[in-house]
């Protein structure tokens, strides 16, 4: 195998694989942008003129033509534009045959979009592998595309069948690669795999996970992802805390600004709300004339909003604080800080609503609904 966590299961067939783990058989699924958003986007340049090796076709304008690496293999495409269109051609077996394809969508800016299933060969195997690609003819020499494929199965570990997905992230057409790719574990056993960049359910490839109280980890992929190995962990592993509405919020303990101790469990009883948020951050900034006013909201009955600052450096912090007058709770939590990390935070502004029990009661608010969310729990409350 390539990379990281793999190791080569045709070693592990030998002595025995039941002996040593449990292991899954995954099927290749069409729809990965459905299930987990679209990964990032690669792109290829085109060159002009006929490629080299294929079968000569009939054109009506000026060629040019790509070359995708996907799977460890190199397929051909071939854009042949006349006036303001082009039609698409693919090698999608890789041998030398080009086909049409047609377009299936045209985005707002122009972009025409193609889906198309290509055959790969893993070692004498073929698997099938959908890829989603983009051309807009004011960048006429380049090609976008990414993976639209993932792969599929159960986990028969001891005590059920557990739900798992491998999605490829960096359109590659391998899936064991432990920084880009990444696993869906159905770890709450309701048959969903939540796939959100927060989600309790969403692991790296190499990071280890709890089901039921028992850690696993991955002991191997195989390149294509038609086969994964997993094994109970030597050590423990603490479950991930989901981040959904209706579940406890993971406590926290730092200092304020001021100096001051300060943590999630210590404002029980209490409505709390939580901005994740930075100075550089334009989003952020248009929401703190709302937030100003959820705090004055909050003071009124008891509540509390606390800044979590995510900027660069404790010197930004304070002058973004400085410069947009904020005279709310505020906590320096820094690019990588342990509270950011305990959130999940992949993005902001992120803002939590959080109830006098410690549930979640809101999570990702914006302006008028951030309002209106405290208000319809405040109202709750009162009538509690």
């Amino acid at each position: 195998m390539r990379r990281g966590i793999a190791i080569s299961l045709l070693t592990l067939a030998g002595i025995g694989l039941a002996a040593l783990g449990y292991e899954a058989d995954l099927s290749s699924i069409d729809g990965g942008a459905d299930l987990a958003g679209i990964p990032p986007v690669q792109g290829v340049k085109l060159e002009p003129g006929f490629p080299a090796g294929m079968e000569l076709i009939e054109l009506d304008g000026e060629p040019s033509y790509a070359r995708l690496p996907i799977g460890g293999r190199s397929f051909t495409l071939l854009l042949d534009r006349s006036g303001d269109g082009a039609r698409l051609y693919v090698d999608r077996e890789g041998d030398g045959d080009l086909r049409p394809v047609d377009w299936e969508a045209i985005l707002p800016d122009g972009t025409l979009v193609s889906r198309v299933d290509l055959l790969i060969d893993y070692d004498g195997t073929i698997s099938p592998y959908r890829a989603v690609l983009m051309w807009n003819g004011l960048i006429p020499t380049v090609l976008t595309y990414y993976s639209d494929s993932y792969r599929l199965g159960v986990i028969p570990l001891p005590k059920r069948d557990v739900k798992v997905a491998l999605l490829d992230q960096n359109s590659d057409g391998f899936y064991d690669d432990p920084d880009r790719d990444f696993l869906l574990v159905d770890v709450d056993g309701d048959g969903e795999l939540l796939a959100a960049p927060d989600s309790h359910e969403r692991f790296a490839p190499d990071e280890p996970f709890n089901i039921d109280g028992t850690g696993y980890v991955v002991a191997s992929i195989s390149p294509d992802g038609s086969r994964t190995l997993v094994e109970e962990s030597e050590d423990p592993v603490e479950p991930k805390p989901p981040l959904l509405p209706g579940y406890p919020a993971p406590d926290f303990s730092a200092l304020d600004s001021d100096g001051n101790p300060i943590s999630l469990s210590d404002l029980r009883g209490r409505i709390v709300v939580l901005d994740f948020w930075a100075g550089w951050c334009t989003p952020c900034v248009e929401e703190l004339d709302m937030l100003a006013l959820l705090a004055e909201e909050l003071t009124e009955v008891g509540g509390v909003l606390i800044g979590i600052d995510l900027d660069r450096s404790l010197d930004a912090f304070r002058a973004a604080v400085a410069e947009h007058g904020i005279n709310y709770r505020q906590v320096y939590d820094g690019p990588d800080g342990p509270i950011g990390e305990i959130y999940r935070i992949g993005g902001i502004p992120m803002i939590y609503l959080i109830d006098e029990d410690g549930i979640i009661r809101g999570r990702d608010l914006r302006g008028d609904d951030s309002i209106d969310a405290v208000d319809r729990l405040i109202a709750e409350e009162d009538a509690g």
